[in-house]
């Protein structure tokens, strides 16, 4: 059995878990990258004006929004907001007008982001929902969720576009903070984005003179526009994996893990930082098929039975998942 993967392809035998990322055609420019200092007492910040940027590897900061929300959020959930925000999210500037929007198949994940936000709609539309925030004052709360606290130097971009929108259009002196995170395996912005942008993917390849007569291989696998260095921060941090550009698309780079040894600090972080989406699922079956491999179970013939019974459900789960639509109107 074939199985036809549209973002994370390979040709193999039961069991492939992707998702495709939405990818974005508008990149906004900034016009003035300032610092960010607390006014203390006022709606927004001030700054001077800067052209650098900063890699941070500090926790984030959400002070301002915390003082600003009628809701009381953990930071972890708003770091694993930002994850899937960055990998999945649409921060669109559209004649003077600010929109956010995310786009999922799945749409019991939107609800759960507007009822945890307490701000915006969510859509459905032909095989697909949205979530859509357009008045001011929300996308102001959401500019200080993200200003200071991504990691994509892309995003950032399309904040300061986003900010110079809400300066011009409700009066206010915001300001582009220039600092850059960097990814890291002690908080959820990974579960995030892969929950955005992420796949685990089980192959079962015919292989001659073993046992079974498969080999039965692993992976984990992101896929991200414009974020090479980001993935490479990723590779760096499981000391696994390589990363490179998709040869069949317009500048789509792919970080791939598909050793086992690689592939325990991969299974460590998601038991610490669960998935949100109906990927965690998924990663539950593939986390099955990894303990099966460490015990050595995929070498019998009755494991490698089971193996196939676990990806006829994964493969249900995923044609249920792939995410469609387009984030413009």
């Amino acid at each position: 059995q074939q199985v036809a993967l549209p973002h994370c392809e390979v040709g193999v035998i039961n069991l492939a878990v992707c998702w495709n990322s939405l990818v974005l055609t508008s990149t906004f420019n900034s016009k003035n990258l300032v610092s960010y200092t607390q006014s203390a007492g006022n709606l927004y910040t001030k700054g001077l004006k800067s052209s650098s940027e900063t890699i941070c590897e500090t926790s984030r900061n959400f002070e301002t929004f915390n003082k600003h929300s009628n809701k009381l959020i953990t930071n972890e959930w708003l770091t694993w907001f930002i994850g899937f925000s960055e990998g999945d999210g649409a921060i669109l500037t559209t004649k003077g007008k600010a929109r956010f929007v995310l786009t999922q198949k799945e749409g019991a994940i939107l609800h759960h982001v507007q009822e945890v936000l307490g701000f915006g709609i969510v859509r459905q539309f032909d095989g697909y929902y949205r979530f859509i925030v357009t008045d001011p004052q929300s996308i102001l709360l959401l500019v200080y969720i993200f200003n200071g606290n991504l990691v994509l130097p892309y995003r950032q971009k399309q904040l300061g576009e986003w900010i110079n929108v809400l300066n011009n259009s409700i009066n206010l002196e915001l300001a582009l903070n220039p600092t850059l995170m960097k990814p890291n395996l002690s908080d959820a912005w990974l579960s995030g984005f892969t929950d955005a942008e992420g796949c685990f993917n089980v192959a079962l390849q015919p292989r001659l003179n073993t046992i079974t007569g498969y080999r039965v291989s692993i992976r984990f696998l992101l896929d991200q526009k414009n974020a090479e260095s980001t993935l490479l921060q990723v590779r760096d941090l499981f000391n696994f994996g390589q990363v490179f550009v998709r040869g069949d698309t317009n500048g789509v780079y792919r970080y791939n893990n598909n050793t086992f040894k690689g592939l325990i600090p991969v299974r460590d972080y998601f038991l610490a930082f669960s998935l949100k989406t109906k990927k965690a699922e998924s990663f539950k079956h593939w986390l099955e098929v990894f303990t099966m491999i460490l015990n050595k179970e995929h070498l019998v013939p009755e494991g490698l039975d089971k193996i196939r019974a676990i990806a006829k459900i994964i493969n249900i789960k995923n044609s249920l998942n792939n995410k469609t639509g387009s984030a413009k109107p």
